[in-house]
């Protein structure tokens, strides 16, 4: 009764774990955005604290209470948002602090304290050291689970203390599947979704339950289409107007930024006559259109340069440079 979908290796080592009561202290779970790093999480905190012979059943008192966020020895923590009501761009010592002291309790409930730290690349320094004395010395029956894009980001000594569970996209049959038979969508509009998804279960099962949102998407994906045959001085409009947005959301502007790059793939894709694994199939013309006119060269630098202004953005790089830069470096379709 596991709820992640798609990492069947990694649920069936995490299995045999439980199956031999040898569960690790800590986990640190690395993927992509949405592609299942906190359902997986949640999973590994039912399975822990199921009163089932076998867990996780998600049917007990325990496991309906961590699957409704009630239960008060299974906690998330991530970004908080600071006084202007802005989100804050680092997960910082005090909430560490804060963790160290409810995890010096036992348990109130379950047998097993667990505390799942969703964008854990993004520690400040000061909260990445005072967590690894935490990890250096557990206490007992307390269980930590660190969730992350990019293992690598975060501190070598803090990965080496941690069981590292690697989470891949998803194939689109299988996120099809699971919108069909667990959200009661048709056949062509599961597909649909899990094409756009781009192996993100999460977003695809968050695209289902909003009916908006693919208008957005197409939304972003018209203004892509006209920024890149746009000139300069429109380009620039519209990277100012991002940077102005990242501080109070950095997440919608990370989602623009993979329609970016789900876009130029999908360029590159329909130049190598490879049109079966477009995601964006409404937008076949334009796509072919794009690919008539720049080599493939130019798309694969395109595809590079989104991809390396993402990285700058979550280092933290001046966001009106490095959306700047971007459009510099973006060839006129």
């Amino acid at each position: 009764m596991w709820d992640t979908v798609g990492h069947d290796r990694a649920v069936a080592a995490l299995q045999r774990g439980l199956d031999s009561d040898r569960v690790s202290h800590s986990f640190l779970i690395a993927g992509p955005p949405q592609v299942g790093k906190t359902t997986l999480a949640l999973d590994i905190a039912r399975a822990v604290n199921c009163e089932s012979d076998e867990s996780p059943c998600s049917e007990c008192g325990q496991c309906r209470r961590i699957s409704s966020g009630m239960h008060p020895d299974v906690r998330i923590v991530g970004l908080e948002k600071a006084r202007s009501g802005r989100l804050r761009t680092l997960i910082g010592i005090e909430q560490v602090r804060d963790v160290q002291r409810e995890i010096s309790l036992l348990p109130f409930e379950g047998r097993y304290r667990v505390l799942i730290f969703e964008n854990a690349e993004l520690f400040s320094e000061e909260a990445a050291n005072s967590l690894l004395k935490t990890l250096e010395e557990p206490p007992e029956r307390v269980l930590m689970v660190l969730a992350g894009t990019n293992a690598r980001a975060l501190l070598p000594t803090i990965v080496s203390r941690c069981r590292l569970v690697q989470l891949r996209p998803v194939p689109a049959a299988t996120i099809a599947d699971l919108l069909a038979e667990r959200k009661g969508l048709s056949t062509d509009r599961a597909r649909e979704i899990a094409g756009l998804a781009s192996g993100r279960v999460g977003w695809a099962v968050q695209a289902a339950e909003d009916p908006d949102m693919l208008k957005r998407v197409s939304n972003v994906l018209d203004e892509v289409e006209s920024v890149v045959r746009s000139p300069l001085a429109e380009r620039f409009d519209y990277a100012a107007s991002l940077a102005d947005r990242f501080p109070r959301d950095r997440r919608s502007v990370y989602s623009e930024l993979e329609l970016w790059l789900s876009w130029w793939r999908d360029v590159l894709l329909v130049g190598q006559q490879k049109t079966e694994l477009v995601s964006n199939v409404a937008r076949i013309e334009s796509l072919s259109q794009a690919a008539e006119h720049l080599p493939p060269t130019s798309v694969t630098n395109a595809i590079r340069t989104v991809m390396r202004t993402t990285f700058l953005l979550e280092r933290n790089v001046s966001p009106r440079l490095a959306l700047e830069g971007m459009m510099l470096k973006i060839p006129a379709a």
